[in-house]
């Protein structure tokens, strides 16, 4: 059983407008003293969200160009030329009005470097029936191939018939709460607003477990003065899956059009997603606009009392190891193991996810 309460241009010059360097920005905390408040007090008693010990290095909106090393850049050089050619040709698909063209979105390469931002991999899939975004956080000790895998995997299941075409995975954060700032978000920000347009009917955004806190970032950027605009205001729809509070200001969530804080639970062996007591809290904090989902882990194979291996239900529908969660394996191995989309599903609706 689902329980659901609603409290509430082409890539060219995407990249092109990525080079910008843009500064990072606070996210609006210093003004808001009980948001900082509770900031503290959420970072105090989240239930730590990494599992694994991958290391995660890159820099990023604090240094990232300076940390990033020049043979990466070159190694993604010819990745953002390719990109750049798909794109020359979807361009003129489109003028003609045709969409055979499409290619599948795996022959598309995932643009990255200094210009995309660092821990950030970029994509046009060309996909021709919409103009939306998706930007896809993944968790401590997650690679950034691992975040590319969950995003295409999102892309085949759900994003792609909801008119998704401007596609960002992010690797996980450094350490656990973030502290190092090291995720290029600056940069995506950049060129997320160089692709939002009229047509664009929706910019998604999803963080798991302590990729929460990269994408808090991110909506306190937008809200705190990167999008002077406000192109992204009342488009953006949030869902924090089995993630953090921490970071999530009331400044940021009055940008947003809805916000969903996505739990776990396995009635099979009565055992709930660590974060899931969290979720239920942020789905009334925030009421109209915030709602909680819960996800039926029901037949995941978790053991009871694996609360960690419920952690990645929210990502694949069959977590690798039943007593634990496995982090290299389960964001990036979906081959009988379909990717988890159903809080996705449930809301597209009350969220305005369409093409």
């Amino acid at each position: 059983m689902h329980e659901f309460e609603v409290r509430f241009s082409p890539l060219a010059a995407l990249l092109a407008a990525a080079s910008v360097g843009v500064a990072s920005c606070g996210g609006g905390s210093s003004s808001e003293p009980a948001d900082a408040a509770a900031d503290g007090a959420n970072a105090a008693t989240d239930a730590p969200l990494g599992v694994a010990e991958v290391g995660v290095g890159e820099a990023g909106d604090t240094g990232e160009e300076a940390a990033a090393s020049d043979a990466a850049d070159a190694s993604n050089t010819s990745d953002a030329t390719a990109v750049g050619d798909a794109t020359d040709a979807a361009d003129a698909a489109d003028a003609s009005g045709s969409d055979s063209s499409e290619p599948d979105v795996d022959t598309i390469p995932w643009s990255t470097g200094v210009s995309v931002g660092y821990g950030v991999a970029a994509k046009d899939t060309q996909n021709p029936i919409g103009s939306n975004a998706a930007i896809i956080y993944a968790g401590y000790g997650a690679t950034l191939s691992g975040a590319e895998a969950w995003a295409t995997a999102l892309f085949r299941a759900t994003l792609h018939d909801k008119g998704v075409r401007w596609l960002w995975a992010v690797q996980g954060p450094a350490d656990i709460q973030y502290s190092g700032k090291e995720i290029g978000n600056s940069k995506i920000a950049a060129a997320l607003l160089a692709s939002v347009s009229a047509s664009t009917h929706f910019v998604l955004v999803v963080g798991h477990s302590s990729g929460s806190y990269v994408a808090h970032e991110l909506l306190g950027e937008l809200s705190g003065g990167l999008d002077p605009s406000g192109l992204t205001r009342a488009k953006t729809v949030y869902f924090d899956l089995d993630g953090a509070l921490g970071g999530l200001t009331s400044t940021s969530v009055a940008w947003l059009r809805k916000a969903y804080f996505v739990g776990a639970w396995d009635a099979d062996v009565s055992t709930a997603s660590p974060n899931d007591a969290s979720m239920r809290s942020g789905g009334t904090t925030w009421a109209p606009t915030s709602a909680y989902y819960q996800v039926s882990a029901n037949g995941s194979g978790c053991l009871a009392g694996a609360i960690w291996c419920l952690h990645m239900t929210v990502v694949t529908t069959l977590p690798h190891d039943p007593a634990a969660a496995d982090v290299a394996l389960d964001y990036s191995d979906f081959v009988g193991r379909p990717v988890a989309h159903d809080y996705i599903e449930a809301s597209a609706t009350a969220a305005g996810l369409a093409p």
